[in-house]
């Protein structure tokens, strides 16, 4: 599945309503989520200006200007920033396209250039560095549109979810074939090696965040990082990864009992499986993001285990592995229609082992649609 612009293009009108919904002229967006989410560009660095009065755009390091010029959207205009001393190395980028100073300079010059009030630049604060910041409160009264933003991309379009669910795809397939390599003497870092590799053959940009494998106690640590520990006695092993394909991500964990035996390991991994259940369940719009969580650590509580939940049952998932909305115990935010969160409540015992199951879920006009096929229970 390739990238699609014109899907991307609807991402940002998504955007410019909101600016002429909140009157602003310009919306100045920081982050790689941010910059992803409205032009499709894999990898992106710099700024993406979007403004009513002078078009979009898109400000990036002059090494990356023909990249970004052949990859972004064809009405965004790319410009180029470097710094004063370099003017030898430009190259055949076209004057009007080159801006002289740091992206710091770039972005006060293009802000200064779009704006025609000094109270309608809206700013994803939660992305913009200090420097940046101070320098356009200087001459400008910014909005700080960081929670709107975080809004409108945590509820996605009929096309993103089916981007989600194709890279959750690729997700459950290498999950299948690293399990499969699972044998005696493999180490950790071979298995998270094969989940790499594997997404790579099978399209994907790359891995959603760097693949968890653990054996043994190592299970306990919920973000463990992957060491030459070997498989040799039977014992607990936990997989979690998740591709990005097109500029999505998924998010995928199992846990089983490697070898022979493991009957009362078994017997956690399916209360964690009932705790997870009963959170799908209580997932639909109108539903405030701290329920589902609730619901998990009941069923835990009931089998004495919830002291071992240390972390919230879930996030959203989109451009970004991580964003709105969290489901957590703390949480107001309200669920809606077309937003994706990861379910994956989690049991861990310090020195001994944890559990963890994971799968996306989409929430319906209705209620939730598990969009994760792969069976919770292996091995």
């Amino acid at each position: 599945m390739e990238a699609r612009l014109g899907s991307f293009d609807s991402n940002r009108l998504k955007l410019k309503s909101y600016m002429e919904a909140r009157g602003l002229e310009v919306l100045v967006l920081l982050g790689k989520g941010n910059i992803v989410y409205a032009t499709g560009l894999r990898e992106p660095s710099g700024a993406l200006i979007l403004s009513r009065e002078c078009g979009d755009v898109m400000l990036v390091p002059l090494l990356d200007y023909h990249r970004a010029s052949a990859s972004s959207p064809r009405d965004v205009e790319v410009k180029a920033f470097y710094r004063a001393g370099e003017e030898a190395i430009k190259g055949d980028v076209p004057s009007r396209d080159l801006i002289v100073g740091g992206l710091q300079d770039a972005v006060v010059k293009i802000v200064e250039e779009c704006r025609r009030s000094s109270h309608t630049v809206g700013v994803d604060l939660n992305w913009a560095p200090s420097s940046i910041i101070r320098a356009l409160e200087v001459k400008i009264q910014l909005v700080d549109s960081s929670g709107d933003v975080a809004k409108i991309r945590s509820v996605k379009s009929d096309w993103e979810v089916e981007a989600i669910e194709a890279s959750l795809r690729i997700a459950e397939d290498t999950m299948r074939r690293v399990l499969g390599e699972a044998r005696e003497g493999v180490t950790e870092l071979e298995l998270s090696g094969h989940a790499s590799l594997n997404m790579r053959r099978l399209g994907a940009w790359g891995e959603a965040f760097p693949t968890i494998t653990a054996f043994y106690e190592n299970t306990a640590y919920p973000h463990h990082t992957p060491t030459q520990m070997k498989l040799t006695l039977p014992g607990p092993l936990l997989v979690d990864l998740g591709a990005v394909l097109a500029g999505y991500h998924s998010d995928l964990t199992r846990t089983l009992w490697w070898g022979a035996g493991g009957a009362e390991f078994r017997k956690k991994i399916e209360m964690v499986v009932e705790a997870q259940e009963s959170a799908i369940d209580t997932i639909a719009p109108g539903v405030e993001a701290w329920e589902p969580d609730r619901s998990a650590r009941l069923v835990l509580e009931k089998g004495g285990m919830s002291s071992y939940f240390i972390h919230g049952l879930g996030h959203g998932v989109g451009v970004e592995i991580h964003e709105e909305p969290y489901l957590r115990p703390a949480s107001k935010t309200v669920l809606e229609k077309g937003m994706v969160v990861t379910v994956e409540p989690g049991i861990y015992i310090p020195g001994l082992h944890g559990v963890r199951v994971e799968d996306l879920v989409l929430v319906t006009a209705r209620g939730r649609r598990v969009l994760t096929r792969i069976s919770k229970i292996l091995g």
